[in-house]
């Protein structure tokens, strides 16, 4: 009774801390860990400690939000901007990883598979806060969506090059033709698991005529995209053909890929009165998961401070390696931008012609948007 005690003060407290942060216009992602932050050093017999389990995360979190930031994402504008989305998505993740790696080996004395690794944790940016900033000021709509489909895909990219440099870590060859091709592997797979859930759901909607049923469905084909994504590799590479090692495909894109899909269908298999009632129960889903998500990540900070305890880093030690790591994931991604827009078009007419260059301005914007979280 007292866990659920604590879950119901923590989702007071979320709801509360959100509308606090409508009333000072701030994105409530950056009050509610600050609050998390605060709330860490109140006494654990007060309020006991969480840990939170990443596979809590990548099942019960990642899925749901995905699924709803592409569901409800414009498909005409996703696919009108997936060049740009791409190159921050994929390239730029990639970059980052590399140059963290760097910067963690050099600068930290890191070896290089625990560099690695910390690079692709770091690497990909959580664009809420910057979108919820871009669409208070008005900014162009190119831009929010550009922001939005990066943060669509960007986790999956980073969870993919984790997975690589976690694998390598834990004693595992490495090869750029192997990691190449793993990354193609579990990218290719994903999405085409995620679009056989989608195309799934799909025709079970063709069958329902209730709008409760169709909800609860929607509200499972995230998890069911995932769960299917992440463990088909593993029964057909394992269980059926007796093999050793272990592919995998990308949960993360299996959700995206079943919500793009589904959402682009909406219209013809829902109706009027189950969209509005969905969108109104998944608002609710995506509100509750973000907060608690946010929330409990500054929660966490008592567990992170035990474990420097360990270390035998000195303080300003952990600010320099902080400090370092911080400043090439934000000079990367600006380095990396004005060249991935201005650069294309000026090697390629058909680029330059179909999408002429945008100003400055709005690439500064996106250059320093997934910095802002």
């Amino acid at each position: 009774m007292a866990e659920i005690g604590v879950i119901f003060l923590l989702l007071a407290a979320v709801a509360a801390l959100a509308t606090l942060a409508n009333k000072i216009r701030i994105p409530y992602p950056i009050l509610l860990v600050l609050s998390g932050l605060a709330l860490a050093f109140v006494p654990p017999n007060v309020l006991p400690r969480y840990e939170l389990d990443p596979e809590v995360v990548f099942v019960l979190f990642l899925p749901p939000l995905l699924f709803s930031s592409a569901f409800f994402t414009s498909w005409r504008d996703f696919r009108r901007n997936l060049r740009p989305i791409g190159l921050l998505a994929v390239g730029l993740i990639l970059v980052t990883t590399v140059a963290v790696a760097a910067v963690a080996h050099y600068v930290a004395e890191l070896s290089w598979t625990a560099a690695f690794v910390l690079g692709a944790i770091v690497s990909p940016t959580d664009a809420i806060a910057a979108t919820a900033i871009a669409q208070r000021l008005g900014v162009p709509r190119r831009i929010v969506t550009v922001l939005e489909g990066e943060s669509l895909l960007n986790d999956a990219t980073g969870i993919v090059a984790y997975r690589i440099a976690a694998g390598v870590a834990a004693g595992a060859a490495f090869s750029f033709w192997g990691a190449g091709l793993q990354f193609m592997v579990g990218s290719v797979g994903g999405i085409a698991v995620g679009l056989a859930a989608g195309w799934v759901v799909v025709r079970g909607f063709d069958l329902l005529d209730d709008t409760p049923v169709e909800i609860v469905v929607s509200l499972l084909a995230p998890f069911g995209a995932y769960l299917a994504a992440e463990e088909l590799p593993h029964l057909v590479w394992h269980e059926l053909l007796g093999f050793s090692g272990q592919p995998f495909f990308s949960g993360v894109l299996a959700a995206v890929a079943a919500g793009l899909y589904v959402g682009r269908s909406s219209p013809t298999i829902m109706s009027p009165t189950s969209r509005l009632e969905g969108g109104a129960v998944w608002n609710v889903v995506v509100f509750l998961l973000n907060g608690l998500a946010f929330i409990l990540i500054g929660l966490q900070l008592p567990r992170v401070l035990e474990g420097l305890q360990d270390q035998e880093y000195a303080t300003d030690e952990l600010l320099l390696y902080a400090t370092a790591v911080s400043l090439a994931v934000i000079l990367v991604r600006v380095a990396w931008v004005f060249p991935a827009t201005y650069l294309p078009r000026m090697a390629f007419r058909s680029i330059r012609e179909r999408d002429p260059p945008p100003p400055w301005r709005n690439v500064a914007v996106i250059s320093w948007g997934g910095c802002a979280v």
